[in-house]
């Protein structure tokens, strides 16, 4: 997949027109996924799929400092490129892309950037200055510049629409079980294995530690269920690709031994023992087990931890919590 980012200066070359997918893809749920399969249908017959989002930068219309998405711009790409479709546009989103008009993003954008042959839009999508431009604006302008408008609508499940504003409330409140069936996997994490203490290691539970993003969005604090894949590193070589670990994921300022409140992300993985400090992991949050807490001395926490453990083992069991 060709990914495309930090730049407006975008000509996409293309024997055929393009199939354009139009959102904030934050999450990338299953109601994004409907836009993605009408994009990867056209692109079986010829077109090139895009998927066409934006980054956000300093500007008056968002406050972007403190926005917090559910995917990194990385992570985001992954899975995008996990999809099939061809390429990932995030366009750069500053005051001067907000005063855009409708017509001139249609144009400039849309037709000459992206050659468009085929926009696939949710039924809500707005765009351009003051959100002025809607499903009707695309409409409108489809036989003056020679594309089509492929409309998708909300998706809902029991009885609720899937979006990223509901996904982000539970991820926030630590309900990370319940965003599985509307994001289609479960919420993660990517990142390199960092050295930490090493105080795991003195109660016989080591972990593999990350740093935590700026604009990522983290439930919190407390003890999860988790899965683990090793997706770039020189481990990865001597290893089914495809091997997903069991783990357990602590997220917080870890009380009982950090004296400088720092957020940690530290994962104990299941009957694994090998040094991957420097290699990209990706953590999938399955269930919460438990809030942080303060333990007297590290026997209470180490007593606590053997508990977890077998606690998140019981939950991984059960094979129809995860995809």
């Amino acid at each position: 997949m060709i990914h495309i980012k930090d730049t407006k200066k975008v000509k996409l070359n293309s024997t055929e027109r393009t199939a354009v997918a139009l959102g904030k893809f934050d999450g990338i749920h299953q109601g994004h996924m409907l836009l993605i399969e009408q994009v990867l249908k056209l692109q079986r017959q010829g077109y090139m799929g895009v998927v066409f989002t934006f980054d956000m930068r300093e500007n008056h219309v968002f406050d972007v400092s403190n926005m917090k998405t559910i995917y990194t711009s990385d992570e985001k790409a992954q899975v995008v490129s996990d999809t099939g479709v061809d390429v990932l546009v995030e366009y750069p989103f500053d005051d001067a892309f907000a005063a855009t008009e409708p017509k001139a993003f249609i144009r400039d954008v849309l037709v000459d950037m992206m050659r468009a042959g085929y926009v696939v839009v949710g039924s809500d999508y707005r765009f351009g200055r003051d959100r002025k431009g809607d499903v009707d604006t695309l409409r409108s302008y489809a036989d003056e510049y020679g594309y089509k408008v492929i409309v998708i609508d909300k998706l809902e499940q029991d009885d609720e629409v899937v979006s990223s504003t509901v996904i982000r409330k539970n991820i926030s409140e630590g309900d990370v079980r319940s965003v599985i069936p509307m994001l289609g996997r479960p919420y993660s994490m990517t990142g390199e294995v960092v050295s930490g203490k090493q105080l795991g290691r003195t109660i016989g539970i080591p972990t593999a530690n990350m740093l935590p993003e700026e604009r990522k969005l983290y439930p919190p604090a407390g003890v999860y269920a988790s899965r683990i894949s090793i997706i770039r590193g020189k481990h990865t070589g001597h290893e089914d690709p495809f091997r997903v670990y069991m783990g357990i994921t602590n997220i917080g300022d870890n009380p009982t031994v950090n004296d400088k409140g720092n957020i940690t992300i530290e994962t104990n993985i299941f009957d694994f023992d090998r040094n991957i400090y420097g290699q990209v992991i990706k953590v999938e949050l399955i269930e919460q087990i438990r809030g942080e807490k303060k333990f007297g001395s590290l026997d209470e926490l180490k007593a606590q931890m053997a508990n977890d453990i077998e606690t998140s083992k019981r939950i991984l069991a059960n094979k129809v919590l995860v995809k």
